[in-house]
């Protein structure tokens, strides 16, 4: 990969080990997948930043690097975390207290301390055909399929070490050629909410893998449907990118997502939405303690009607309820009184944290019901959490009740 002067003297360490690291990182990115150059980048997120994928020595890294001086040049933001920073959960003293030495590691380097896998919903919107350096599968698929920008599927270092250079390698997604789809998905079925989308994305996740998806006959989505729809796409398959004929911006026409290459086509009916619910499905005891939801984060809307379809119900004695959000989104559900309609009836408005990233099963949680792909997909592996996945209302009803009711 060619560098530029200033590129080589970073890696000479002319600015510091941090910056040193950092352009190491990256150089040898670049060689591994043939990069010519680096781009600038205009904002980073970084991942992965869960005691759970940091560890001890992790936290003593992370600091180690601010305590050298490492500070961003460009925005970047923080990834969901493993505590809730507003109140006590009940988690272990000791996982909350190394979790935040990662917090406020990443938060003196010049992170924003936002904490959510959706900073596209908080004042971080990447451009049309801007290049940017976020990790965090679901909001890659999102900021290159919906928004259009160009990204990879990033590490949290190589998104910090981007994040510290302001520049990322010059290969994959940022490049035309690799952007265009492999295979259509005609959808016949009726999609009526995001569980609906989130099935439709495992199902054909598990299909394609790495590959780009172009789906025909998605009407109308809202922002939510596509969120969760990437995020299913991202979970169960690899993939960073997909086109929605008539949706999203690089696929106004079936021919323009597939720029001339040739494809095969897979018809999508309510059978294969129905297949995907039972893949998210790994509950046999209809018995639930646990129901989390808001993974990516909700956003006000979502907030909204979980709060009416709450609003005069009482969640059961014996059953755990968690929403969650980001802080921004937070405060203004409070503003907007959707919080007290929320934890009257006995649920908690989470911030900063994810299920899947967190320790739930640490508080004896069994069986977890949610609206979320991707809680569904990795729960049972990752918290020992066998899962209901349906849609928000079957959750909220599940919560009250106290099993899932289909």
């Amino acid at each position: 990969m060619k560098l530029t002067d200033e590129e080589k003297r970073i890696l000479d360490g002319e600015r510091g080990e941090p910056m040193q690291k950092a352009m190491e990182m990256l150089a040898t990115l670049g060689e591994i997948y043939g990069a010519e150059k680096t781009v600038p980048i205009n904002s980073a997120h970084v991942a992965g930043l869960s005691l759970k994928s940091h560890g001890l020595a992790g936290a003593d890294w992370a600091e180690d690097m601010a305590k050298a001086g490492a500070r961003v040049c460009v925005p970047t933001t923080m990834n969901v975390i493993g505590v809730d920073r507003s109140r006590d959960l009940g988690l272990p003293k000791d996982w909350c207290h190394n979790q935040m030495r990662i917090e406020d590691a990443y938060e003196c380097m010049g992170c924003f301390g936002t904490s959510s896998c959706v900073p596209y919903y908080t004042g971080v919107l990447p451009r049309f055909g801007e290049s940017i350096a976020w990790s965090e599968s679901s909001a890659v698929v999102f900021t290159n399929s919906v928004l259009g920008a160009r990204d990879n599927r990033e590490g949290g270092p190589s998104a910090l070490a981007a994040g510290l250079i302001g520049r990322t390698p010059l290969y994959g997604f940022h490049l035309d050629e690799n952007r265009r789809g492999d295979i259509l998905f005609k959808v016949t079925a009726k999609l009526e909410d995001t569980a609906d989308y989130g099935a439709l994305g495992a199902y054909v996740g598990k299909i394609v893998g790495t590959k780009v998806p172009v789906f025909d006959g998605i009407l109308n989505p809202c922002i939510e449907d596509l969120v969760y729809l990437g995020a299913a796409l991202a979970s169960s398959g690899s993939v960073a990118m997909f086109h929605a004929v008539g949706v999203t911006p690089e696929a106004p026409t079936v021919a323009a997502a597939f720029g001339g290459k040739k494809y095969d086509t897979v018809l999508i009916t309510d059978k294969e939405i129905a297949a995907g619910k039972r893949q998210l499905t790994s509950a046999a005891d209809p018995k639930v303690d646990y129901v989390a939801i808001g993974c990516p984060h909700f956003t006000l809307r979502q907030i909204r009607d979980v709060a009416m379809l709450l609003r005069g119900k009482k969640v059961h004695k014996d059953v755990t309820f968690w929403i969650h959000t980001n802080v921004a989104i937070k405060g203004l559900a409070t503003q907007l009184g959707y919080r007290k309609i929320i934890e009257d009836a006995g649920a908690v408005l989470t911030q900063d944290l994810c299920t899947v990233l967190s320790i739930p099963e640490a508080l004896g949680f069994k069986t977890l019901a949610t609206s979320s792909p991707k809680m569904a997909f990795y729960a049972p592996g990752g918290n020992n959490l066998m899962t209901w996945y349906g849609s928000d209302k079957q959750c909220v009803d599940a919560a009250v009740r106290g099993y899932w009711d289909n």
